[in-house]
């Protein structure tokens, strides 16, 4: 017995940023971001925190599967960093819908929220919960180096959340991890300790692009492949794919290996950039909001991230 999902929900800032922004900020311009990254617009957080994000994109995703909140056995938040470093926005997040449940955080980058899938998976099937709230925020606007043209364009906010519970809908899936902490980075904040003789890093992401580019896209087939096998289905069974919203080129080369036609490949990337752990969930709701899926459809998610992380999902949709 595994899981499916019964509920999904999402919360965006309310501020938008565009290309023809930021080229007032770094020296960049709309057609330059556009076709490399697929890249229009994205969200950044103001005055929200991403505790008000998540918790409304909870609330909402509560209510669509029609779950209270004490019936909430397990609370998990796929963030790079919360609101703080501790408690763990799970705790955080929890407090606000009134939740007790046991919860945590996993950071596991861009491929979090399938990590979060593999963990819920474990505690369904050994009988420690029947409802999980996963959830996903990042405030990747507050991670990176503004003055780096070659990162602030390619990132946005924004926070979702999914309800699995007991039941038949997880066919196959898949982690892993190839062990890199070089590619993709964020030092530390190691604070102010007067024994401390380390050099001080400015605390903002680092990312080596050609090489992430040629690990996503051989990371992805690869994950493909090997969830595909597991669930004992080929790419024409699947309905839809809905894969990290890294860059729309990653995308467009790992569902050409498989020759997925493009109205299956579900992308929002020119809305709201690379949302990190965020960007599979909220793909998911506004497509489940927009009607797309229906009864028996079957979803294949794939992502990889810093770490280096990868993971891929196949369920069927149940709702």
């Amino acid at each position: 017995m595994s899981f499916y999902i019964a509920g999904t929900g999402s919360a965006l800032p309310k501020k938008v940023v565009s290309n023809d922004d930021l080229s007032k900020i770094v020296e960049t311009n709309d057609e330059w971001i556009r076709t490399r990254t697929g890249i229009r617009n994205r969200r950044v957080l103001t005055d929200e925190t991403l505790t008000q994000l998540s918790t409304e994109a909870a609330k909402n995703a509560l209510a669509d599967a029609a779950v209270a909140p004490e019936k909430v056995d397990l609370v998990l938040c796929a963030t790079l960093r919360g609101d703080t470093i501790t408690p763990s926005q799970a705790c955080l997040t929890a407090a606000e819908l009134g939740i007790t449940a046991p919860c945590f955080d996993v950071n596991a980058a861009c491929s979090a929220m399938l990590y979060c899938f593999e963990i819920a998976d474990s505690f369904i099937g050994t009988g420690k919960a029947e409802t999980v709230l996963v959830l996903a925020c990042e405030a990747m606007s507050k991670q990176i180096d503004w003055s780096d043209r070659s990162t602030c364009v390619l990132f946005g906010d924004g926070a979702a959340a999914v309800v699995l519970r007991k039941g038949e809908g997880l066919l196959g899936h898949s982690v892993a991890c190839f062990p890199n902490g070089k590619t993709i980075y964020t030092p530390a904040y190691e604070g102010e300790s007067i024994f401390s003789t380390r050099e001080k890093q400015k605390v903002a992401l680092h990312m080596d692009g050609q090489e992430t580019y040629k690990f996503a896209v051989n990371v992805m087939i690869a994950q493909m492949e090997t969830v595909l096998a597991r669930a004992g289905l080929c790419a024409e069974d699947i309905d839809f794919v809905l894969p990290h919203q890294a860059n729309k080129r990653i995308i467009e080369a790992a569902a050409k290996r498989f020759k997925i036609p493009d109205e299956k490949v579900l992308v929002n990337i020119d809305a709201y950039g690379n949302m990190s752990a965020t960007s599979i969930p909220v793909l998911l709701d506004e497509a489940a909001r927009a009607g797309r899926f229906k009864k028996g459809d079957k979803l294949l998610f794939v992502a990889f991230g810093a770490g280096m992380t990868a993971a891929a999902a196949i369920l069927t949709w149940n709702k």
